[in-house]
């Protein structure tokens, strides 16, 4: 089931409190409307009634979707700096819930899960537009690597992401993100081909590939944040 607990939320912009409610867990195959607001961007987001100022809450929940195989653990971006203790957590978690540690009747169920932590709604999003494009990733993020070492200074800063906005057959769209209001900073369309190529030839990206494939947190903002200020990821 999803389930909601009551929270204030304080306006940035105003300061005034709002009662609301905090998702702690979102089932979407039982409420397929909750993913539609996560995709479209409105999911816990609301105006301020004193200012009319934008509010989203933070991110803490745990997302499932039987049908299409994604259990994933959403923490707020504040959290990223402790993705290892958070990773690990997660892991703990979904072991308990579906995993080796879970009774085997969980275990069945949660059969053809794969399980992943995401900080973030931005992330979360870009986790259900990847899978519902058939789009693999990890693959994905070894695709960024690729990209990035061919686009000329990109807005990359500890404030910004890297995030899959859209995806058809012949086109995927990724976008700059500001991690801390979300805002689009500049769109980077690709052709749908440039992933096909990268997922063909995953061998010779064998190394970034398990860098990025490591645990339940797949994301290329692991390497970054790990990776010395003057270095380069390897694609």
């Amino acid at each position: 089931m999803s389930i909601f607990i009551p929270a204030k939320a304080t306006c940035t912009g105003c300061g005034m409190e709002v009662e609301t409610r905090l998702a702690a867990s979102v089932n979407a195959d039982r409420r397929p409307d909750l993913r539609a607001e996560i995709l479209d961007g409105t999911f816990q987001a609301m105006a301020c009634p004193g200012c009319g100022a934008r509010m989203r809450l933070p991110a803490h929940l745990t997302y499932i979707d039987m049908a299409r195989g994604q259990w994933i653990l959403v923490e707020d971006m504040t959290e990223i700096d402790r993705w290892r203790e958070v990773e690990a957590e997660a892991t703990e978690l979904y072991e308990a819930s579906f995993g080796a540690s879970a009774p085997a009747v969980q275990q069945e169920m949660g059969e053809g899960l794969t399980p992943r932590l995401v900080f973030g709604w931005t992330a979360l999003r870009e986790k259900l537009i990847a899978h519902e494009a058939e789009i693999n990733d990890v693959v994905l993020e070894v695709m960024k690597v690729s990209v990035l070492r061919h686009v000329p200074a990109p807005p990359f800063d500890g404030r910004t992401e890297l995030r899959l906005i859209h995806a058809a057959d012949e086109e995927i769209t990724l976008r700059w993100v500001d991690s801390a209001t979300e805002k689009g900073i500049a769109d980077l369309p690709l052709d749908r081909e440039i992933y096909d190529d990268v997922e063909d030839d995953m061998a010779s990206r064998e190394a970034l590939r398990a860098a990025l494939d490591t645990g339940l947190y797949v994301d290329m903002q692991r390497l970054l944040m790990d990776a010395p200020a003057d270095s380069e990821v390897e694609a």
